[in-house]
C-alpha cells in the first residue's frame, strides 16, 4: 500500500478480496464441471481454496475493527459486542443447517445436493446435533466456525490490548497441535483466525512501516511475494490436475496440504497465497473499481448475507437443472448462481434480517 492509497480504497480492497472468497465458494459449492470458473477457484482442489482466505480476512477484521479501533472502549463492552455477534451467527448456523436439510430432504433436486449424515425425517438427530454444531450443513458451516471464534475473540482481544501477541500466538500453536491430535477441526481453523486478528490488531503500525521504506523495497517486498505466490499456485495446479508431468515433485508435495487438517504447510500456503492475492488487488484497485466493483462489492460488504443466502442460489439451480458436463452451461450456471446471489442482496432491508 503507497501513500497514495486512501483508508477508503485500502477497506474498499478489503470488500473486494470478501467478495471475491464468497464468489469462489459459490461456483465451488455449485460443483457443476468442467467449467470456465475452475480457473478461478481450481474446483476447491489445491493446496489452498478459498475457504482460508474467507476465515483469514475474518479475523484480520476482527482484530482490527473490534480490537484496535475499539482499543479504548471498556473491556466489557468490547466483550459483550463479540459474544452478541458469536450468539447472532450461531442461532444462524443453527437455522441454516436445518431449513437447508429440510429443503434437501424434500425438494426434488434433479442436480443433486451435498449429502449429510442424518437420515430424511430424522428431525430429533437433526436439531438436536445443529443445536450442539456436532452437524452443521456444508453451506453454512463458516458461520460455526466464526461464531466459535468470536465467542473466544475477547480474550484474544485482551491479550493484545496487554502487548501479549507472543502468547496469544503460542496458544493458538497449541490448539493447533492439540488440534493434530485430536483431529480437531475448530482447533485447527482458529490458527487461520487469530493469528491474522493479531495482524489486524497492528494494521496501522504495519502500513505506517510499510510507507517508510523506500519504493525500491516495497517494489521489491510486493513483486517477490506476488511471484511467490503465483509459482507456487502454478506448482498447486500441476500437482493436482497434471501429476504426471511432476509426478515425484508432486508426490512429495501433495500429502503436506492434505484437506483434512491445517498443517503448518497449509497455513503457510494460505497466508502466502492471501497476501499475495491482496497486493495483486491493490495492484489492480483501478481496473477493479471500474469494471468487477458492482459486483463484488454488495457481495464482499454483505459477505455473511450472501453466505448465508448462496444455498438458495444452489437449490434453486439443483431444481430447476440435471448436471451436465457441457461447459457452456455449467459455466452459465456459475455466472447464475452468483447472479442469484447479488440480487438477493438488493431486496430492501435484507441485512436486517440476515446479519452481514
Amino acid at each position: 500500500m503507497s501513500e497514495k492509497t486512501s483508508n477508503s480504497e485500502r477497506f474498499a480492497v478489503l470488500d473486494w478480496l470478501r467478495g471475491y472468497f464468497i464468489i469462489v465458494i459459490i461456483v465451488d459449492h455449485l460443483s457443476r464441471w468442467p467449467s470456465i470458473w475452475s480457473t478461478i477457484s481450481g474446483k476447491a482442489w489445491l493446496w489452498v481454496t478459498a475457504a482460508e482466505g474467507f476465515i483469514i480476512i475474518s479475523g484480520l477484521l476482527v482484530g482490527y475493527i473490534r480490537g484496535y479501533k475499539k482499543r479504548f472502549d471498556p473491556m466489557n463492552l468490547v466483550t459483550k459486542s463479540l459474544l452478541k455477534r458469536a450468539l447472532t451467527l450461531y442461532i444462524w448456523a443453527v437455522l441454516g443447517t436445518i431449513v437447508y436439510t429440510t429443503l434437501i430432504w424434500y425438494l426434488p433436486l434433479i442436480g443433486g445436493a451435498p449429502g449429510m449424515p442424518v437420515s430424511r425425517g430424522d428431525w430429533s438427530s437433526l436439531i438436536g446435533r445443529a443445536v450442539i454444531l456436532d452437524f452443521t450443513y456444508v453451506w453454512v458451516y463458516f458461520l460455526k466456525l466464526y461464531a466459535v471464534f468470536l465467542a473466544f475473540a475477547p480474550i484474544a482481544v485482551w491479550l493484545l490490548r496487554r502487548s501479549q501477541a507472543g502468547m496469544l500466538m503460542s496458544i493458538s500453536t497449541s490448539l493447533l497441535m492439540i488440534g493434530w491430535a485430536t483431529q480437531n477441526e475448530l482447533l485447527q481453523w482458529q490458527f487461520l483466525f487469530f493469528i491474522p486478528s493479531m495482524v489486524g490488531y497492528h494494521l496501522d503500525e504495519i502500513i505506517n512501516w510499510w510507507r517508510r521504506t523506500t519504493s525500491t523495497i516495497r517494489a521489491s517486498l510486493s513483486w517477490s511475494v506476488i511471484g511467490l505466490s503465483l509459482v507456487t499456485i502454478v506448482l498447486s495446479v500441476l500437482a493436482t490436475f497434471h501429476q504426471s508431468t511432476i509426478s515425484s515433485l508432486a508426490s512429495a508435495l501433495n500429502p503436506l496440504f492434505e484437506k483434512d487438517t491445517i498443517s503448518l504447510a497449509r497455513a503457510g500456503m494460505a497466508f502466502l497465497w492471501f497476501s499475495g492475492l491482496l497486493l495483486i488487488f491493490i495492484k489492480a484497485r483501478h481496473f477493479i473499481a471500474r469494471w468487477l466493483a458492482w459486483l463484488i462489492e454488495p457481495i464482499g460488504r454483505s459477505s455473511l448475507t450472501a453466505y448465508i443466502l448462496h444455498g438458495m442460489a444452489l437449490i434453486t439451480i439443483s431444481s430447476l437443472t440435471a448436471s451436465g458436463s457441457n461447459i457452456f452451461i455449467n459455466s452459465a450456471l456459475g455466472a447464475a448462481a452468483v447472479l442469484i446471489v447479488w440480487s438477493l442482496l438488493k431486496i430492501p432491508r435484507i441485512n436486517r434480517v440476515i446479519p452481514r
